[in-house]
């Protein structure tokens, strides 16, 4: 689309490239996403020959959001190293990087929501949210690259990976609820907040210091999850410090 609707057809080209190398390090979350769902899918459709299993999938959605949370910090927190991975002129278009993270995070909590309509045999609803997030997709693309170029892509892709995401829930609700626990993962989306606000917004020029300083922030969230959510707190010795 890209090319089609952008003012300047040669800057067009110049535009998407900024875009499609700062991308790369967002594939990132893509990755881990991907790697999840080999994993998760089988197990899904393994343990759906038992009488109830809802509370294994509400886990799993927590577990998927802690850790894809995990790999949005590291990543932003190092993004001054990472950035090393594409050449200089593309650094223009890091600011796409955390939204794009985002965008992916919605599309695999979208995975996690469309068991239920393929457990109940209604797969027909997983059509309906994809070409509705797609519309979104398609037509924030064409409206608003004209105006703000490559960064209208990266919000096309969140809000239209949204818009999937929210459907799902909603939907599946009421089709085949399950008891996902938001309170948790509202406190886990609020704290990454607060500390990727954090780290962004305090300067420090020294690079090694602000690294320092970010390595700190990204200790909390492993020492939150390790004392609410993963065994480790249950260990002789390794407990105390959690306490």
């Amino acid at each position: 689309i890209f090319p089609y609707v952008y003012p300047d057809k040669a800057e067009a080209t110049v535009q998407l490239g900024i875009y499609g190398a700062a991308s790369k390090i967002a594939m990132i979350m893509a990755m881990l996403t991907q790697a999840f769902r080999y994993a998760y899918e089988p197990f899904v459709f393994g343990k759906s020959r038992d009488k109830d299993n809802r509370e294994v999938y509400a886990q799993a959605m927590k577990f998927f959001i802690i850790f894809t949370l995990l790999a949005f910090l590291a990543v932003m927190f190092y993004l001054d190293l990472l950035k090393f991975i594409i050449g200089r002129d593309y650094w223009a278009g890091l600011r796409v990087v955390p939204i794009v993270m985002a965008a992916e995070i919605f599309m695999g909590i979208y995975f996690n929501l469309s068991f239920w309509y393929k457990l109940i045999d209604e797969t027909r609803w997983g059509a309906y949210f994809s070409l509705a997030g797609c519309t979104v997709l398609v037509l924030m693309n064409v409206l608003l690259i004209p105006r703000f170029s490559y960064m209208a892509c990266a919000w096309a892709g969140f809000t239209g990976y949204g818009v999937a995401m929210l459907l799902s829930y909603f939907v599946g609700q009421k089709k085949y609820p399950i008891r996902y626990d938001l309170k948790a993962i509202g406190g886990y989306v609020l704290l990454a907040a607060v500390l990727y606000v954090a780290a962004e917004y305090v300067p420090i020029d020294n690079i090694w210091l602000r690294l320092a300083y970010r390595t700190v922030l990204l200790l909390v969230f492993v020492a939150y999850v390790v004392k609410k959510d993963l065994p480790l707190r249950h260990i002789p010795v390794v407990n105390r410090f959690f306490r």
